[in-house]
């Protein structure tokens, strides 16, 4: 709710602070006065495009301060937008000679956007000239959600989109990934290829390695075992021999001195040693041959081992772990491509939206139903007699609030087909039929304030008594000020602000007036009488302040 608006040297304003309660406030005066200044001033507090010819003549810069009340949305939206959240709001705008523009909330600097987006929370204003949100589509459907008593149906729906779109999003990821990875796939599977036809086995290339050693210089083993053999015991000066003829020197000594018979014995150890050497060798030749055939075979073998290690690039005892790592990599990315699973995720998530969103469609042709007939009814009290509301809902593409776009389309007297409500020619019929929609659905609007800039343009007598019954029932739960030139209209406000223009030593102000009963019976005579006030007017305007206090028996329903 607005508590209080501050002006400083706009228009013709030098300086004004105007507090405001609760209820339906009438703002009236002279035409030319400056009713609708303070309706610009709060546009242009709320982030209106600012134009320097709002300054008033001969100062510097103009300013523009409110304060509001604080509610569970806007303290919501400050935490969101990194401001610093208090009992109240206090809004601020500067705007200098120069064109620059500055704004702060609860003493931050603030945006332009930033003080629409937050304004579009506190006020709704309705007017000739104002972007009302209820000419938004979106606004629309979010009037005709409240009213149908569909917000938890739209809540479900708004949920299982999310779903939908994180199914989706996770399958085109894996349909992308899948694409990205064909060609590492068609690369391993030509590695693999090599590697299965190589067919490597744990150990094998140590083992072939060193037996192909062995068969390649066999004919040298076997040359040098026999050469061994005979120079150990075969040839006539062998090892043996030689052994033999000094042991049996020493035992011969040994008579003399028993200490060589040590020395004896070691020799003829060493003899034994030499026989069973010999005969190792012996059985080694037994069964040591020269394999040409296996030979050829191991030397295949280790070509295809580094002729694949070349390959590849790695050394021929890494192309077992090589083959493993392929077909583990193999594995991994063929699973990646199975995205059937991924599929069925998204097609079920997509159902249960549709299934949702489809029930959310009925139960809003039902609504649309109910509200235009209640809008429509309300219109041929204002002046609008023969005009109709329709609610269009046309399909189009799912999102998070449903299946169709919503539209108030409207026919201003009978014979007119119904258009948009951003088409409607004439202002004042806008404001009326706005005014007849935030009645109907003012518990549904979450904006406490709402401010009505001259809705009762080209009405008058019963019509305009309707107006402002209407504006006293919206104020039971809103805060509403409406800018009047009716005396009905203005007789069943709550609170009633005067304005009026001086003019003194050249210059033109304008200054705002709370009036008391009596100020209020004055004022609304002069709107009955004009300047010339006479006692039938004045017992007439006391008269209508009296039908048009709230809870006045005598007011008509």
């Amino acid at each position: 709710m607005l508590l209080s608006l501050s002006l400083t040297d706009f228009v013709i304003v030098p300086k004004l602070t105007v507090n405001l309660g609760s209820g339906f406030t009438a703002l009236t005066g002279e035409t030319g006065a400056g009713k609708s200044i303070l309706i610009d001033a709060l546009q242009l507090l709320l982030g209106a495009r600012a134009d320097t010819v709002v300054i008033r003549e001969g100062a510097k810069k103009t300013e523009v301060s409110g304060i509001f009340s604080q509610n569970r949305v806007t303290r919501h939206w400050l935490a969101e937008n990194g401001f610093e959240s208090e009992d109240d709001i206090l809004m601020r705008r500067v705007l200098d000679a120069g064109g620059r523009s500055r704004a702060w909330i609860n003493g931050s600097p603030a945006t332009a956007g930033q003080m629409r987006s937050l304004g579009e929370k506190l006020v709704d204003i309705h007017g000739q000239h104002a972007n009302q949100s209820l000419l938004k589509p979106a606004e629309q459907l979010r009037l005709l959600d409240a009213q149908g008593g569909l917000f938890e149906q739209r809540r479900r729906v708004r949920s299982l989109y999310q779903d939908w779109q994180i199914a989706s999003d996770a399958l085109n990821k894996g349909e992308a990934r899948a694409a990205s990875l064909q060609d590492e796939l068609e690369r391993l599977a030509w590695m693999k290829e090599d590697l299965d036809a190589l067919a490597p086995e744990e150990g094998e290339w140590e083992r072939v390695d060193e037996e192909h050693t062995r068969l390649s210089n066999a004919s040298e083993i076997i040359s040098g075992v026999e050469a061994a053999t005979s120079e150990l015991v075969e040839d006539d000066v062998s090892a043996q021999s030689l052994i033999g003829n000094a042991y049996q020197k020493l035992v011969s000594l040994a008579r003399y001195d028993p200490k060589l018979e040590e020395a004896a014995q070691t020799l003829s150890d060493a003899s034994s040693i030499v026989d069973d050497t010999a005969s190792t060798l012996r059985a080694y030749l037994d069964r040591t041959d020269l394999d040409e055939e296996k030979l050829a075979k191991l030397d295949a073998r280790l070509s295809a081992y580094y002729d694949t290690a070349h390959k590849f690039h790695v050394q021929p005892s890494d192309l077992k772990n090589l083959h493993e790592k392929v077909n583990a990599q193999i594995k991994e990315i063929q699973a990646g491509f199975d995205t059937e699973s991924l599929k069925k995720q998204a097609a079920a998530a997509r159902a249960a939206y549709m299934k949702e969103a489809k029930a959310l469609s009925e139960a809003r042709r039902n609504a649309a139903q109910a509200l235009s007939r209640l809008v429509t009814a309300a219109m041929q009290k204002l002046a609008m007699e023969g005009g109709k509301l329709e609610i269009s809902l046309t399909p189009s593409t799912p999102g998070p609030h449903g299946l169709e776009r919503c539209d108030f389309l409207v026919a201003g007297h009978e014979g007119v087909a119904a258009r948009p409500l951003t088409k409607v020619a004439s202002g004042g019929e806008l404001s009326r039929i706005s005014l007849a929609i935030a009645v109907i659905t003012a518990r549904a609007t979450p904006v406490e304030t709402m401010i009505f800039d001259e809705i009762d343009a080209g009405i008058g007598g019963a019509v305009a008594e309707v107006v402002g019954i209407l504006l006293q029932k919206l104020g039971r739960d809103r805060q509403v000020l409406c800018v009047t030139h009716q005396p009905q209209v203005a007789s069943c406000a709550v609170h009633h602000l005067h304005v009026e223009k001086k003019s003194e030593g050249g210059h033109t102000s304008s200054s705002l007036t709370q009036l008391d009963e009596a100020g209020r019976v004055e004022e609304i005579a002069r709107m009955l009488g004009g300047l010339h006030l006479t006692r039938a007017t004045i017992d007439h305007a006391r008269e209508m302040l009296r039908l048009s206090a709230p809870g006045s028996d005598a007011r008509p329903s």
